[in-house]
């Protein structure tokens, strides 16, 4: 189990409410916000994350116009050449290169990174992945507030080689901060977040969060000694997107290879019912081929999931999450929940097992992969990596049809 807030407090473990993970955030990338406050510099976080995502969107999908919209038209791109050169170039000339087979993937897996706002300046930091290079960049973008309008108008970056895999996954959160009825705090698993975000980007996958109404979430259960947490809050691009986190409607099924929902008292509340959130979950299973799966309480967000011909996506599979045997039903915080997650499961004619109290158990069916709690969250990360490589492999192997 996760650890719930019923239970005696250990000196230096944290529940984080929504409201502070911005802080966590700003500290974590040296900045501060000072918009928070009041609304116009969120506004202008908005406008400058739309602006980077018609930037990652055009130059992924060879959209030369959106690519365009992001510059200013005179920005400079400063690119580099060679081992430790530098290359100058307009922005007409640099979407010149995204002309090719308009609308069609072309293989970078960008994210955001970063804002900072200064008045009518900001900076912005973003990730582009492109496996068949095994590079990863990071770009840097100056950008200024024109006539009203946020606009790039120099870039910059460094490239690193990286794993070859350049595909995304998405981590399904709840924005539930407060158990309902109660003064009990509510959270997503740290740890849980910690081990899955570290493990796929380990591995060369972009990693997103999702959550019912976008922005910053909760967090729970973080201990300050521990040196994994440690590195988790000064993760600084973890902490930005924890603080940023997007709806559903923000974000494109088609775009994941797999959708993880995060446990922690709060993914309880708010996530299994949210249609957005199954809508994301159902068509990255069916439409994209994709995995569904969950850890410990994330498990929650699997009950309600109905396929197209209206079954259960759990229905016949084996699955697992934290018990009933390992629930302390007596307690103020089990009394709020509004189902058990393993009578739901079953009920759905889901074949669910569990493990022993604090150890790892992991359930692979399929596309489905689920672990019973927060023990199990490296064993979930692995055998998602390893059933999307063994697809990647069976896909190139496959023998071509034409010619």
């Amino acid at each position: 189990m996760s650890g719930m807030p019923s239970k005696p407090a250990i000196a230096g473990v944290i529940p984080l409410p929504a409201r502070l993970v911005r802080w966590f955030a700003m500290v974590s990338l040296a900045l501060w916000f000072s918009g928070l406050a009041h609304a116009e510099p969120v506004t202008d976080e908005r406008e400058i994350s739309a602006v980077i995502q018609d930037y990652l969107h055009g130059s992924s999908y060879n959209q030369r116009d959106r690519l365009s919209r992001a510059f200013h038209p005179d920005a400079r791109l400063y690119l580099s050449q060679g081992a430790d050169g530098m290359r100058e170039v307009g922005i007409a000339e640099y979407t010149s290169w995204f002309g090719k087979e308009p609308g069609l993937f072309n293989g970078r897996v960008g994210r955001l990174l970063g804002i900072e706002v200064e008045g009518n300046i900001a900076t912005a930091k973003a990730e582009i992945l492109i496996s068949r290079d095994q590079a990863r960049f990071v770009d840097l973008f100056l950008l200024k507030k024109l006539e009203g309008r946020w606009l790039i108008i120099s870039k910059t970056a460094t490239r690193e080689t990286a794993p070859a895999h350049g595909r995304q996954v998405v981590l399904a959160v709840s924005n539930v901060d407060t158990m309902p009825g109660t003064r009990l705090s509510a959270g997503n698993s740290f740890l849980e977040l910690v081990r899955a975000y570290a493990g796929f980007r380990e591995a060369g996958y972009g990693v997103q969060f999702v959550s019912p109404e976008g922005g910053a979430v909760p967090l729970a259960y973080i201990d300050t000694s521990n040196p994994e947490h440690k590195d988790g809050i000064y993760d600084a691009d973890m902490m930005w997107a924890l603080a940023n986190t997007r709806r559903p409607d923000e974000v494109t099924a088609s775009d994941y290879s797999a959708l993880m929902y995060i446990g922690g008292s709060a993914a309880m509340y708010g996530v299994a019912e949210h249609p957005g959130m199954q809508w994301l979950a159902v068509r990255i299973y069916e439409q994209r081929g994709g995995i569904v799966s969950a850890v410990c309480h994330g498990s929650a967000g699997l009950v309600n999931l109905i396929l197209s011909d209206g079954t259960a996506l759990v229905s016949g599979k084996r699955v697992t999450g934290y018990p009933d045997a390992y629930e302390d039903m007596s307690a103020a915080y089990y009394k709020t929940f509004p189902f058990s997650i393993e009578q739901r499961l079953r009920g759905s004619k889901g074949q669910f097992s569990h493990g022993a109290r604090g150890t790892s158990h992991v359930e692979v069916d399929g596309r489905l992969i689920t672990g019973m709690n927060w023990e199990s969250t490296r064993g979930v990360v692995a055998a998602i990596i390893q059933r999307l490589e063994a697809d990647s492999a069976a896909l190139q192997n496959a023998p071509q049809v034409g010619g």
